[in-house]
């Protein structure tokens, strides 16, 4: 349901989480006029496209791991250029 008087919202319930009870989007002005429905299909959007938090440990520590991985592997590349510009300026 939209309501408000100086902003109108868009009051999710009940979201796909165990975290959250209920989500509040606040509509900019200059959509307004789009109607409630399709102001309920973009924030429905929204909601499926947001990150959902791992559920347990095992999926916490592969993404702890992956976050790792990329932190090595864009220091061994930065590494590999700055050798690579080393070698080209000599």
């Amino acid at each position: 349901m939209l309501k408000g008087v100086n902003r109108q919202v868009v009051e999710v319930p009940q979201p796909e989480s165990d975290y959250f009870e209920k989500v509040i989007f606040f509509v900019k002005p200059e959509y307004f006029g789009m109607g409630e429905a399709g102001i309920r299909e973009k924030a429905a959007s929204v909601l499926k496209n947001t990150l959902k938090p791992p559920k347990n440990q095992n999926e916490r520590a592969v993404l702890r791991i992956s976050a790792a991985l990329r932190l090595v592997l864009a220091a061994a590349l930065g590494a590999g250029a700055v050798l690579l510009l080393q070698a080209l300026i000599r």
